[in-house]
């Protein structure tokens, strides 16, 4: 028996000689063509510090995908994932950590619709659709965009610069909501809201207005007002940076306008109007109490002027 014990005793000190000797960087996941945390598996020595902050990361990420009520969680080697919920489905590229990109999206639209929900008594129950790129080359070769224009709303889906950079810079917490707010507009008024008021009302709830005003300082204090007119022929085209982040800003400040003149709640009833199949004289009439071009006159009547900017 003793011999069979220093047998063994041997044979374990030569296995784990022989492995120290040949030892292998581990692999910090493997997955199988799918991003779901659970079924992830590790090779994990204690002292490794990558897998400390990558293990950190997957669980924070199981506890968010249960807060965030995921029910459909896939990825494919080469192309990326998807994670959605009842609400928000978003599209992120292929990489190791970009799973957490399209978390910091639902971190931005959960409490975005909660918010919507209480400003109108409601929200969309349509699947709103992100769709996440990896490089700015990428989403000006499907968009067409320049960096500037941080996305392209279309039809339910809206296609995002890369959602990191913009959270890396302090953008995504207004530049998301942003686009579920205008997109929640247009399905709410079935397509019928000029765009000033998409703008205007997203800016608003988005709190966009600050963001939006230290743009301007690029441009000087000349010329930043623009009449009704010129604001929707800009925000139709949008492909002058200068112009379309004046009419951006003078969107806002219209719906502000409206809300200072009139009040919060006939702003709603104006968007509700709208989605029951009112024309715009019909719905500001009955809203504002006035007809669609007064209300514009009313909504302009405001004077863009800089403030000087405190010196650090």
């Amino acid at each position: 028996m003793n011999r069979l014990i220093v047998f063994l005793t041997v044979v374990f000190a030569l296995a784990v000689t022989a492995g120290c000797g040949d030892k292998k960087e581990p692999e910090v996941a493997r997955t199988a063509g799918r991003a779901d945390t659970s079924k992830t598996e590790f090779q994990y020595p204690p002292e490794n510090p990558l897998f400390k902050v990558q293990g950190s990361i997957l669980d924070s990420l199981r506890v968010k995908k249960k807060r965030f009520d995921i029910i459909r969680d896939e990825y494919w080697e080469g192309e990326g994932g998807v994670l959605a919920n009842r609400y928000f489905e978003v599209w992120y590229p292929e990489g190791q950590t970009t799973v957490t990109h399209a978390m910091y999206v639902f971190e931005e639209l959960m409490p975005a619709r909660k918010k919507l929900e209480e400003y109108f008594g409601e929200a969309p129950a349509d699947l709103f659709v992100i769709r996440n790129t990896l490089e700015i080359d990428v989403y000006k070769r499907l968009t067409g965009r320049e960096w500037w224009y941080y996305s392209e709303l279309k039809g339910d889906t809206a296609v995002f610069v890369p959602v990191y950079t913009l959270y890396k810079r302090g953008i995504s917490p207004v530049a998301v909501p942003h686009e579920y707010y205008q997109w929640a507009v247009r399905k709410m008024t079935r397509y019928g809201a000029p765009r000033w008021l998409e703008e205007g009302i997203a800016s608003r709830l988005s709190n966009e207005g600050a963001l939006l005003l230290d743009q301007l300082y690029e441009f000087g204090n000349e010329n930043l007002s623009m009449p009704p007119e010129r604001i929707e022929t800009v925000l139709q085209g949008e492909e002058d940076r200068r112009d379309s982040r004046i009419a951006y800003y003078n969107s806002y400040r219209m719906v502000e306008r409206l809300v200072e003149k009139f009040g919060e709640e006939k702003l709603k009833r104006s968007v509700v109007l709208i989605g029951q199949g009112n024309t715009l004289d019909q719905a500001f009439t009955a809203a504002f109490g006035t007809d669609y071009n007064t209300v514009l006159k009313e909504a302009s009547d405001y004077t863009i002027v800089l403030p000087n900017k405190k010196k650090s």
